[in-house]
């Protein structure tokens, strides 16, 4: 009987032993701590990122910029200021994290050109049933702007005017006549014809084109007449209308130029880089940099201006850099 109950006793130390070692009995972790290389790595790929979405980042900008100088209607521009306002709300954060937000974005400004366009087709198909009413044989819009590309501006202004005694209230088709008689440096009947779009822009209102525009090349053209401070009002009212366009702080640029007002000049043609790099843009800097006796800088304008495709920089830099 005592033997009996030391094997009792005996089998419950070996159970109560057992239990202990089921919960108590632990597993090697197989955790590693990063090497500094591999943290090195992750703070590299951040890095990278963060660089890549920044060019994204200010390509986005300058893209949405540039669109708004060729897109018409408020509701389109309402629409591009939405995202150029998304934009600059995230432009102070942690870049290397918006890339989501940053394709909803391009996705959303590919959105409005594919409306634009749309839009662009649907007046187009309404403006060319509305002419073929009054036009059977032939369509002289359509003929115009094709000679206007084609660079044979005296048939496309031939054609314009035909167009414009059918429709003579069609702004669009005036203000496409006026660019072509500046193409022929007929700069006093193309003042004609921007001060005719003016006159009845509010009850025919351009569907193509905007204002802004009208007033620059009012302005252009008094430039091409070398009357420079008669043209200094008129791209002043362009640019209270619209400040994004590269060509009107150009125009402004060049009116300072010849005014004798460099230091202005050079800010203008800042700006208008700033927003598209052009080769008038460069050269004009060029000149205004050395009338101010900076060389340098002056050369280096317009060495850009060569590379961009300005003839007559060759002119002045072997006049003034060699």
């Amino acid at each position: 009987m005592k033997r009996l109950f030391l094997i009792i006793l005996l089998l419950i130390s070996i159970i109560s032993h057992a239990q202990v070692n089921r919960y108590s009995k632990t597993k090697n972790t197989t955790y590693q701590p990063r090497t500094f290389e591999e943290l090195s790595r992750v703070a590299q790929f951040k890095s990278n990122q963060y660089d890549s979405n920044q060019k994204y980042f200010y390509d986005l900008k300058k893209w949405i910029l540039e669109l708004r100088t060729v897109i018409n209607g408020d509701e389109f521009i309402k629409r591009l200021d939405l995202q150029y306002s998304a934009l600059t709300t995230i432009e102070n954060g942690d870049l290397s994290i918006m890339t989501k937000i940053l394709h909803q974005i391009e996705n959303a400004t590919r959105e409005v050109i594919s409306d634009y366009k749309i839009a662009l087709k649907e007046n187009q198909t309404k403006f060319n049933q509305s002419t073929s009413k009054n036009n059977t044989d032939e369509n002289y819009l359509d003929i115009g702007i094709q000679n206007f590309e084609n660079k044979n501006y005296y048939i496309a202004i031939r054609n314009f005017s035909k167009q414009l005694e059918i429709d003579k209230n069609n702004t669009d088709v005036i203000y496409f006549r006026a660019l072509s008689k500046n193409k022929i440096k007929d700069s006093y009947g193309a003042i004609d014809d921007y001060e005719k779009i003016i006159e009845l822009n509010s009850n025919y209102p351009m569907q193509y084109n905007n204002l802004a525009t009208v007033y620059n090349n009012i302005a252009y053209s008094l430039v091409q007449l070398s009357k420079y401070k008669e043209a200094l009002p008129f791209i002043e009212k362009a640019l209270k209308m619209d400040r994004t366009q590269w060509v009107i702080w150009d125009t402004r640029g060049e009116i300072n130029l010849y005014l004798g007002n460099y230091n202005q000049s050079i800010s203008d043609l800042d700006n208008a880089i700033n927003i598209k790099e052009h080769k008038n843009s460069y050269f004009l800097r060029g000149l205004a940099n050395l009338k101010l006796g900076k060389k340098e800088k002056g050369c280096s304008d317009l060495s850009k201006a060569r590379e961009l495709g300005e003839s007559k920089a060759y002119k002045e830099i072997s006049e003034n850099c060699n």
